[in-house]
């Protein structure tokens, strides 16, 4: 008898679109844990500029597990062995940060297919039920999601080619770092990146890849899925934390 996938569909998620989710950056399961309960569609795990690591990746997903949301692993770099690492995990697929040119989305794509498709190595982890899963290699291929982060201005200029590089499933646009790539940190708002974000998200409509962008409130993710993006990550769990306890503060103290 085989065991069913730990994997969950992030892909078919976002082609749905209308997706929101948060980041977990703490390497604490129960974090991740209560976050998945709170009725968001997805969870995006950061170990580019949160703690998160190939070690504490496994314990994260186990405790997200239960509730069947689908969860993607931010790697710290665009390498081999760590795609490998989270995807062998259990995450439903990988982000995949500063992909400047259609070369770099290639390299990333194959890294999460198996051959003939790609390069990933074969192994039974989590993500098979440690080889109970018998049919999961030849479901990943089209199950586990390669979203490349568009967030400077080389990526802008290699637009075209990275929309079209076999394997990338999703784009997700960083604000932040694209403001300061394009020479205005701190300051998201810029019209200039406002325009750059516009110009991403209506390439990426069309040709039909979902895109999704990183945004602060809930009423701003709204507000992008209703211009047309697939979906969002709104505040990370650190964000979340410090906002509560900061209003407890002030509502116990009356400062």
């Amino acid at each position: 008898m085989s065991a069913p996938t730990f994997v969950a569909d992030a892909r078919a998620l976002f082609a749905a679109g209308g997706a929101v989710g948060t980041w977990v950056s703490a390497a604490d399961p129960t974090v991740a844990e209560v976050l998945a309960g709170a009725g968001l569609d997805f969870l995006a795990i950061d170990g580019e500029h949160g703690v998160v690591d190939a070690g504490s990746l496994g314990p994260i997903l186990a405790a997200i597990r239960a509730h069947g949301l689908p969860t993607l692993f931010r790697v710290a770099e665009n390498e081999q062995a760590r795609i490998q690492h989270a995807l062998d995990a259990g995450a439903g697929g990988v982000i995949v940060p500063r992909v400047r040119s259609a070369a770099d989305a290639a390299r990333a794509a194959a890294a999460t297919r198996y051959p003939p498709e790609g390069t990933r190595g074969i192994a039974p982890r989590r993500a098979s039920g440690y080889g109970r899963d018998a049919g999961y290699l030849a479901r990943a291929n089209g199950l586990v999601a390669c979203v490349v982060q568009v967030e400077t201005g080389e990526a802008l200029e290699d637009l075209a080619a990275i929309l079209a590089t076999p394997g990338v499933d999703a784009l997700l646009v960083g604000p932040n770092d694209l403001a300061g790539s394009l020479g205005h940190t701190g300051d998201i708002d810029h019209p200039e990146n406002l325009a750059a974000i516009e110009r991403v998200r209506a390439a990426a409509v069309a040709a039909a890849m979902p895109v999704g962008i990183h945004v602060r409130t809930g009423a701003e993710a709204r507000a992008r899925l209703a211009e047309g993006f697939a979906f969002a990550t709104v505040a990370t769990d650190v964000g979340l934390l410090a906002a509560a306890a900061d209003a407890l503060a002030r509502e116990a103290t009356g400062a």
